[in-house]
Parts: structure tokens; C-alpha cells; sequence
């Protein structure tokens, strides 16, 4: 699988290149603050690519309903003015396209003019990279247990407002419990510097009833919960929409996906 090349936003040091892409290292790093998100400067993005390689699912679904991903972007950009930051993409099973749904979300709010951050929060099964092709260098959850700057989790599009923040790898759902809050502080810190935060969540049960970002019911503005129209059950739309409200989060939409 070809993968896009990432580069590092500095000036270019051969020694320090990673074995498959041109690595653009700064000559100076400022001391890390005592928690990366307590940084007084705006986030800036130290790798990047050209172009995200999105999934054929999303640049399909965005030709196939040009005037549906207009609605979309209106609504978005309408919700941002209102208040809307922070927009929570979950579902009450795997499989159900949450991951296509929120890169579309993110491309929508894009053509709206919106500045996006896209942030792979399922802990367990995380996807974006694979899906975009990135070899990412880093992963956002380094910010929380290695307080690494939130610049060096970021990757941007040069063509697009959208910078994604992935993970790299599976992280246990335990990390939930040990580090929600400061994961909370994170996502709030994204939504100074951005004007719309995505997060790509995970599945919301009778047993798991966590969100990354999540802290109090301000923290999480909206959320969606993304179904097969064909295929879901509907006590899992029901479990999901439960455990949202538990949380406190009463704006919910859903999406049917796979509608023929």
C-alpha cells in the first residue's frame, strides 16, 4: 500500500530522516511547558503533506451527493457560529463506517471554510492513518503520558484546513479512566486554536459508556451515532444514544449509513 510522505516543518537534516520520507527538522525547540496544551503559543503543526489521500468511499460520497455535502457544509459552518467546537462521531457497533463519516464531516466543514482538527480517538481501534495513507511520526496520545507537544502530534494538509491527529497504535480503553481528564484538556485545547474539532470515537455500549474529550457535559458540544441502515439493530442506536445521555450530551444526531 503506497502511503503519503509526511515532512516535518523546519529546515532539512539528513541524519535525522525517517526511512521512508524527508524529515525537515527545526533548528531550535523551545522547552516543553509543564503540560503541552498549558503552552502559550497556537498550535503549529510540525509535519505535513501535500494532500491527505482520502478513502475512494469519501471522494465518492462526496461526488455522488455534491448538493447533500453542501447541506452538510452549511449546517456545519451555521452550527460553528452558534457555538458548536467540539463534535463527537460514535456508533453502538463496529463496522458502520464512523471513521468515513467523520473524514467526510471533516472535508465538509473544510469546504466551509472551517479550520478542522481530526482527532483518531478510538483507543482500541484506531484507523485514520491507514485509511489516509500517513506514515505518522507520532501519536497524539504522547501528549498525555510523555507530554510531547501537541505540534509534533500534528499532521496537516497543505491543500485542505484539516490537520489530523492520529494514533499510531492501539491504546488499552483503561487510559480512559487513568488520564480522561487531561485528555479533555487536550481536546479543549484544540478547540481554542481550531474551529471545529472531530473526533473520530469509539463505540458507545451498555458496557463502555467513555468518550475521549470527555469530562463534563460542556466538554463534548454534539455528538452523532452512526448506524447501517440496512443491517443495525436498533437496541444498539438505543444503547449509544443511552449512554450519550447519561454523559450529558443532548445534542445527538444520526446518520444512516449505507442507504442505497
Amino acid at each position: 500500500m503506497s502511503q503519503t510522505p509526511v515532512s516535518f516543518l523546519g529546515t532539512w537534516d539528513s541524519e535525522t530522516a525517517l526511512p521512508t520520507q524527508n524529515v525537515r527538522k527545526r533548528l531550535e525547540q523551545s522547552p516543553a511547558p509543564m503540560e503541552p496544551w498549558d503552552s502559550p503559543e497556537p498550535i503549529c503543526p510540525c509535519w505535513e503533506v501535500d494532500a491527505f489521500c482520502w478513502p475512494e468511499v469519501v471522494l465518492k460520497l462526496q461526488e455522488v451527493n455534491s448538493e447533500s455535502m453542501r447541506r452538510v457544509s452549511q449546517h456545519l459552518a451555521t452550527s460553528n457560529r452558534a457555538g458548536l467546537k467540539t463534535l463527537a462521531v460514535t456508533s453502538g457497533e463496529r463496522g458502520v463506517g464512523r471513521s468515513t463519516v467523520s473524514m467526510h464531516l471533516a472535508r465538509a466543514a473544510s469546504q466551509a471554510g472551517l479550520k478542522v482538527a481530526l482527532v483518531d480517538a478510538d483507543l482500541q481501534h484506531p484507523s485514520l492513518i491507514d485509511q489516509l495513507q500517513i506514515d505518522a511520526p507520532n501519536s497524539w496520545h504522547q501528549c498525555i503520558i510523555e507530554k510531547l507537544s501537541m505540534d509534533e502530534a500534528a499532521v496537516c494538509s497543505i491543500e485542505e484546513k484539516i490537520t489530523i491527529f492520529p494514533l499510531t497504535e492501539p491504546q488499552p480503553l483503561s487510559l480512559l479512566k487513568s488520564e480522561g481528564p487531561r485528555m479533555a484538556k487536550f481536546v479543549q485545547r484544540l478547540a481554542k486554536d481550531f474551529d471545529l474539532v472531530i473526533l473520530d470515537s469509539c463505540v458507545l455500549t451498555k458496557e463502555s459508556q467513555s468518550l475521549v474529550g470527555y469530562q463534563t457535559p460542556e466538554s463534548l458540544h454534539a455528538a452523532i451515532v452512526v448506524v447501517d441502515a440496512e443491517l443495525s439493530a436498533n437496541e444498539l442506536l438505543e444503547n449509544a444514544c443511552s449512554a450519550l445521555r447519561a454523559l450529558g450530551i443532548h445534542s445527538v444526531g444520526v446518520v444512516e449509513n449505507f442507504r442505497p
